[in-house]
C-alpha cells in the first residue's frame, strides 16, 4: 500500500497538492471544513503567473492542464496601470512575457477538485504525532491516521497553532503569520459599454487608484461563474478600530462604509459612481489582511518528526500588492509533491520534509520583502495629507 497523507483544507494549494499525489497513486485525502463547496465565496479571479502555470503543468495530468483554458478570464488585459485618485495615471506596466492569466477562482477550483477525495465538514480540533503516522481529530468525534499531515488551512491555520502544543521545546522554526491591519472591502458590478466607457484605464489590464489616507481602491474587468461580465472593484484601508462593523460580513454595512469613505474624499466621480451603483448583494465579504515574521534561526523540518508540515498562507501570508501569493501557494505544491514522488521508499521523512521547508521558506521569504516594500513604494507615490 502507498503512503497516505493528510491535507487539511481544499483550497487551490490543498487540492494542487492532492492532484500531484493522487497522480503517483499516494492515498490522499482532503479534509475540509466547510460544509460543500459552495458554502463560502471564493473570491473572483486569480492572477497566475509563469511560476504558477509552471506548477500546474507539472502537477496536472494533460488533459486537466488543457481544460484550464476554459476557467480562465476572457477580454479583462493583463497589464497593470498605477493611478491616482483623479484617474491620472503614474505609470503603467505593459503586456510582457511574464503576464499573468487570469482565472476564475471557481472554474480553477472545481479542476483542481476533480478526482480528489475530499471529506466535508471536517474541523480539525488536535493531532498526535507517533513518530510512525500522524493521527488527525475532527471535531464531529472522527478521526484519520496518515503518514503525513499538511496543513493548508491557510492564514489562520488550526495545523499551526497546534504546532506549539504537540512537539514543545522539540519544535523547529516556525514561522508567525500576523495581521497585517489593513482590510479589502469590495465587489462587482455588471460591465457594460458605460463602463467601459468610464473606466478607459482598465480596457488594458488592473488599475489601482491610490487615494488620501492611504486609501486604493482597485479594479478590473471580471466574470461571474456564468460568465457574465462584471466590473469588480476592491477597497483597502487600514484598520482603526478590528471590532467595526464593517469588518463582519454585513454586506449592507460594508457597501455604506465605502461609500461614505469615497464621498469624503476627493475621489473621481466616475470611481464614486461605481462604488454607489453597486449592488448591496453583490458586496463580497471582507479580507483582513495578513503577513508573515520568520524567525531568526533556520531548523527544519518544523515537526521534529517530518511528519507534519505547512503549505501555502499557512506557512507564509504575504501582503497583495504584487499579487504573488497564489502563485507560491502554487509552488509549494509542486515542489512537495515533486520530492514525494520521486523519493526513494521508505521516505525519509525528516530529509524530506527539511529539504521542502528550507527552499519554501527561502523562495517565501522573498516574496513577502518584495511585496512590502511593493506597499511601501505605492504608499509613497500618493503623498497624504
Amino acid at each position: 500500500m502507498g503512503n497516505s497523507v493528510i491535507i487539511i483544507g481544499a483550497g487551490l494549494g490543498g487540492l494542487a497538492l492532492a492532484q500531484g499525489l493522487v497522480r503517483a497513486s499516494f492515498n490522499v485525502t482532503v479534509f475540509e471544513r466547510d460544509e460543500s463547496p459552495t458554502s463560502r465565496a471564493q473570491g473572483y479571479r486569480i492572477s497566475i503567473r509563469s511560476m504558477g502555470m509552471n506548477a500546474l503543468t507539472a502537477i496536472l495530468s494533460p488533459e486537466k492542464m488543457s481544460r484550464l483554458a476554459s476557467a480562465k478570464v476572457a477580454d479583462v488585459g493583463d497589464a497593470f496601470t498605477c493611478a491616482n485618485e483623479k484617474m491620472e495615471p503614474f505609470f503603467s506596466i505593459p503586456q510582457g512575457q511574464d503576464a499573468a492569466h487570469q482565472f476564475l477562482r471557481s472554474e480553477l477550483r472545481n479542476v483542481l477538485q476533480e478526482g480528489i477525495h475530499i471529506e466535508w465538514k471536517k474541523r480539525l480540533v488536535r493531532f498526535e504525532d507517533t513518530g510512525r503516522q500522524v493521527i488527525a481529530y475532527f471535531e464531529d468525534g472522527s478521526h484519520a491516521m496518515g503518514d503525513l499531515l499538511v496543513g493548508c488551512d491557510g492564514g489562520g491555520s488550526i495545523v499551526r497553532e497546534l504546532l506549539p502544543l504537540v512537539y514543545q521545546k522539540g519544535l523547529g522554526s516556525i514561522p508567525k503569520v500576523v495581521d497585517g491591519n489593513r482590510a479589502i472591502l469590495g465587489g462587482q458590478i455588471d460591465r457594460t459599454p458605460e463602463w467601459e466607457r468610464l473606466l478607459p484605464l482598465n480596457k488594458t489590464g488592473m488599475v489601482r487608484f491610490l487615494g488620501p489616507n492611504s486609501h486604493y481602491l482597485g479594479v478590473c474587468f471580471s466574470e461571474r461563474a456564468d460568465r457574465s461580465p462584471t466590473v469588480f472593484w476592491a477597497f483597502l484601508e487600514e484598520i482603526k478600530d478590528p471590532n467595526a462593523p464593517w469588518y463582519q460580513f454585513d454586506q449592507g454595512r460594508i457597501l455604506k462604509h465605502c461609500k461614505e469613505l469615497m464621498k469624503n474624499e476627493p475621489w473621481h466621480e466616475n470611481l464614486k459612481k461605481l462604488v454607489h451603483d453597486t449592488p448591496v448583494e453583490a458586496i463580497m465579504p471582507p479580507w483582513l489582511t495578513r503577513t508573515t515574521q520568520f524567525p531568526n534561526s533556520d531548523q527544519f523540518p518544523i515537526a521534529p518528526t517530518g511528519r507534519v508540515t505547512l503549505l501555502g498562507d499557512s506557512a507564509h501570508a504575504m501582503p497583495t500588492e504584487k499579487g504573488l501569493g497564489g502563485n507560491n501557494v502554487l509552488e509549494d505544491a509542486r515542489l512537495l509533491s515533486t520530492l514525494l514522488t520521486s523519493s526513494p521508499k521508505p521516505i525519509d521523512w525528516l530529509k524530506l520534509i527539511g529539504k521542502y521547508e528550507r527552499e519554501m521558506f527561502a523562495r517565501a521569504k522573498i516574496a513577502i520583502q518584495e511585496s512590502e516594500s511593493a506597499a511601501d513604494y505605492f504608499r509613497g507615490l500618493r503623498p497624504q495629507s
